[in-house]
């Protein structure tokens, strides 16, 4: 099997190649590929030292599996290129979430969508991938009509000039003031929440709040859901945490909630310790906590989700769906 990793030296790419060490077979044969700039570097994967290609048309070729994590604009020019080539390509970018033709998978709740005609997979937004993960067995249980998710999104999730720019001014230390203006967001991130994640829209909403109303309808099928979402930015390396209010048609029933929580695949409750971003660093599972019916109505669910933006949220879907393309 060949399997080719495009933006490879990224954040998500590379925990996509750790990710597929543990995944897949030493015998699977990897092409890496990112920027001219990138190129020629060395990565080691499963034992096997591989050079970097930049990406470009005459350095593709034929590929079992692309997974693509170098953000919307490569995906737009070169997916379609991979898939002419016989490839599978599964896109971490929101170029493709929203066509109609083209699957928005989440490993454990959707990916029997997947046939060996789907040619291109989209991988949702790292925030929307860790509700639906516990919003799932919820809806399974109680039917759900709506939410209201207040995510705090980690740094991580904007890259590494985000990361570099977080550092930086932590190194200020007490220089730190509300007006510096050489971060990478509209305001200093460090020892801050900003309330804003994204870039704001014509209604008012950030295309990050947008994306939990249309990819949360798009990946439970319920395509009369309510969402009021809001984002905000948080001085966080990596995590994305999420307040949640979710309404549904019938009485809940605590209990029976943390269990269908405990029993869906790929997700834990935790009573205690309350897990936080750091709880959930480097972890595959989803984590729920502080679950509560409503206090206006018994249809109500309230609790907090928090995964690893770069796994759960992006690198590691990815590499499920890609193990489970290649059983098709």
């Amino acid at each position: 099997m060949k399997i080719a990793i495009i933006g490879a030296t990224g954040l998500v790419g590379s925990k996509i190649i750790s990710l597929c060490e543990k995944y897949f077979s030493h015998e699977v044969e990897y092409s890496l590929f990112a920027s001219k700039n990138s190129a020629g570097k060395k990565i080691k994967v499963s034992d096997t030292e591989y050079d970097v290609i930049e990406l470009c048309d005459e350095n593709i070729g034929h590929y079992d599996i692309a997974l693509f994590s170098a953000g919307g604009e490569r995906s737009k020019i070169f997916a379609t290129k991979f898939i002419e080539n016989g490839s599978y390509v599964v896109d971490n970018s929101s170029s493709f979430r929203l066509e109609e033709n083209v699957p928005l998978v989440v490993y454990g709740i959707n990916q029997d969508e997947i046939s060996s005609n789907t040619k291109l997979i989209s991988n949702p937004n790292c925030t929307t991938m860790g509700l639906v993960m516990a919003l799932k067995p919820l809806h399974d249980l109680f039917e759900l009509e709506s939410i209201v998710p207040v995510a705090y999104q980690a740094v991580s999730g904007s890259g590494t000039a985000a990361l570099n720019s977080l550092e930086k001014e932590i190194s200020l230390g007490e220089q730190l003031t509300p007006q510096y203006e050489d971060g990478y967001y509209t305001n200093p991130i460090a020892k801050n929440v900003i309330p804003l994640a994204g870039s704001l829209t014509d209604n008012g909403y950030s295309d990050e709040e947008m994306k939990f109303v249309n990819e949360s309808r798009k990946i439970l099928k319920i395509h009369d859901l309510i969402v009021e979402p809001s984002n905000a930015r948080v001085g966080v390396v990596t995590g994305h945490g999420t307040f949640c209010s979710a309404t549904f048609k019938n009485v809940v029933d605590i209990e029976r909630a943390k269990s269908s929580i405990n029993g869906f695949d790929g997700t834990e409750y935790w009573d205690s310790p309350l897990p936080t971003p750091l709880d959930v660093e480097g972890r595959e599972e989803v984590l729920v906590s502080r679950l509560r019916e409503g206090l206006s109505s018994n249809k109500i669910l309230n609790f907090w989700v928090v995964s690893d933006n770069l796994l759960k949220g992006a690198a590691l879907n990815a590499v499920q769906i890609a193990k489970y393309i290649s059983t098709l």
